[in-house]
């Protein structure tokens, strides 16, 4: 069975001048029920991960009022705009009939051709399970409460008692083998598999990369050293005012299995700034592709997917996220995991807290960082999730459940097996 790999789409549309405050009512009004509204009912697209509608309207003196919508998506992206209006026509172009370049009730060519025009590609994207399709997901997490269910009511009769774990395993994947039993859709990489082609990959990055280094090192140490002389200039230059906080991001604190980031932040002027920001991007999108492809992204063990997305002529950059758990944990995850990472991208943007040699201090200052998040923070008034109950760690022990459970065993391993429900 091929690999059906997932892709971000993320179309971006300036919003028409004085239509920002009715677009916004709109988009809030759909997104108290994303999943179900009638006008663009998220839950009904079978190939959609997470998708979030965004207004952007920082700096609004300076750059146009956005609407942007993100979505997370299996397989080819003319089959996932097909899905999206064949449930959500109407509301779509009830939306962007409020933007720029679109007249109200276009047809669903002309509604996707408006779309696919207004498509911005992303310069980083990570998935956390790699591979898996919605339905492939919602399959693991089926398998796995079946055989929960299934044990649970054979303990409940007495019946597993005294059974050796092959025995226990055997009455187990007799029980999936009967009809109108979910069936187990086996991954077509599993996870030991993917974590093989990462360690493979390291390798071939370490034989392909050191010749490299070697014979650009000259040229890597002149940058680096103009680029230390502008962290010296752009740290010693006046502080810019902070950014108002927009309350709504934080009336409901920690009221979510899985939430979602948008980020919004101008990057730094300058040639060797624009020159260092698309590199780094380029490794980590190197390093998502892969390296981290088994639910773990620079250390971080609780991001589903994330995207960075260059923005008017690469004088800002949009970054997407959906993670587990909390702000602040999402937050404390990237300083103690990744803050090397985090601050050679965000270092290269206004209002970062100062960076040194381009990794080291920055996110490492968790005060002016939380600041820095809070302050380029937008709201999503729509942010819908397949499967908003399932953290990435759940999702990866369930996946392994379903790829392992039809297999035979040795009693050391059916026994270790069994030590997961």
């Amino acid at each position: 069975m091929a690999t059906v790999n997932q892709h971000p789409l993320s179309i971006v549309a300036e919003i028409k001048a004085g239509s920002k405050a009715a677009l916004n009512e709109k988009l809030t009004v759909m997104g108290k029920d994303p999943a179900a509204n009638p006008e663009i009912p998220f839950g009904q697209v079978p190939t959609l991960h997470f998708s979030c509608f965004v207004i952007i309207d920082q700096e609004a003196d300076k750059y146009p009022t956005y609407l942007v919508f993100e979505s997370n998506f299996d397989g080819d992206l003319d089959a996932h705009l097909d899905q999206l209006l064949a449930v959500g026509q109407a509301g779509f172009d009830a939306l962007f009939s409020h933007c720029v370049g679109y007249t109200p009730g276009s047809s669903a060519d002309q509604l996707k051709a408006y779309m696919r025009s207004h498509s911005s590609p992303a310069a980083a994207f990570y998935v956390g399970c790699r591979g898996q399709t919605v339905q492939d997901i919602q399959n693991a997490i089926a398998v796995r409460e079946e055989v929960e269910n299934y044990l649970d009511s054979e303990q409940a009769k007495e019946g597993l008692d005294g059974l050796p774990a092959q025995a226990i395993l055997e009455k187990i994947q007799a029980h999936l083998g009967k009809p109108g039993v979910v069936s187990p859709k086996i991954s077509s990489e599993t996870l030991p598999q993917l974590r093989s082609r990462a360690k493979r990959n390291i390798v071939l990055m370490v034989l392909f990369g050191l010749p490299i280094l070697v014979l650009t090192f000259p040229l890597l140490i002149l940058w680096l050293v103009i680029f230390r002389l502008t962290e010296i200039r752009d740290n010693h230059k006046k502080p810019l005012p902070p950014l108002p906080v927009d309350p709504r991001l934080f009336e409901n604190p920690d009221v979510h299995t899985i939430s979602h980031l948008t980020t919004m932040v101008a990057v730094k002027p300058g040639a060797i700034r624009w020159f260092t920001l698309k590199g780094v991007l380029a490794i980590t999108s190197l390093l998502a592709k892969t390296v981290s492809i088994y639910g773990n992204l620079l250390g971080i063990p609780t991001i589903h997917f994330a995207r960075w997305i260059m923005m008017d002529g690469n004088k800002r950059m949009l970054f997407f996220s959906n993670y587990d758990g909390s702000w602040a944990s999402y937050l404390g995850d990237f300083v103690d995991q990744a803050k090397y990472g985090l601050t050679a991208i965000w270092g290269n943007t206004t209002r970062f807290p100062p960076s040194k040699w381009l990794a080291f201090g920055g996110a490492a200052n968790i005060i002016q960082f939380k600041e820095w998040s809070r302050q380029h923070n937008v709201y999503a008034p729509i942010f819908y999730r397949a499967y908003p109950s399932a953290t990435i760690a759940n999702l990866l022990k369930d996946i392994e459940i379903r790829d392992n459970v039809g297999r035979s065993m040795s009693e050391s391993e059916a026994a270790a097996f069994l030590l997961g429900f």
